[in-house]
């Protein structure tokens, strides 16, 4: 989790609106398609206590993600439900791709970049 924080961070600095959203989303993708077992080993994991390692690096990862919403106006109660439509997002289309599941002839490159335009879209009409 460290190091997929470490990723985000460093794509989504210095960016804002949908850049930001494009960097976060290809930072994941990225990460996810080069280290499939670590990344799924991040996901479903309780945490020990407010101590815990995981916890603080889940919560730079979570604080990124925010970073880039609160670009689009993302309003503070409405921020845990636009982190989880953008983690299940593009966690669903990293793992799908990982695992070989776009099969058909269709391009993934012109799928993500299609996903980005839907969300960006998304996010900008509240």
């Amino acid at each position: 989790m460290t190091e997929l924080g470490e990723v985000i961070r460093d794509a989504v600095q210095g960016r804002a609106g949908r850049d930001a959203l494009a960097a976060l989303l290809t930072a994941v993708r990225g990460y996810v398609s080069a280290h499939p077992g670590r990344y799924m080993a991040t996901t479903g994991v309780g945490f020990t206590g407010p101590d815990d390692p995981l916890l603080a690096a889940s919560t730079r990862v979570i604080n990124s993600i925010a970073a880039v919403l609160r670009g689009y106006g993302i309003a503070e109660d409405k921020m845990t439900h636009a982190i989880r439509t953008i983690r299940s997002t593009i966690h669903g289309f990293a793992i799908l791709e990982a695992s070989r599941g776009f099969q058909w002839d269709a391009d993934p490159d012109e799928s993500f970049e299609w996903m980005i335009g839907f969300i960006d879209r998304g996010l900008r009409s509240g």
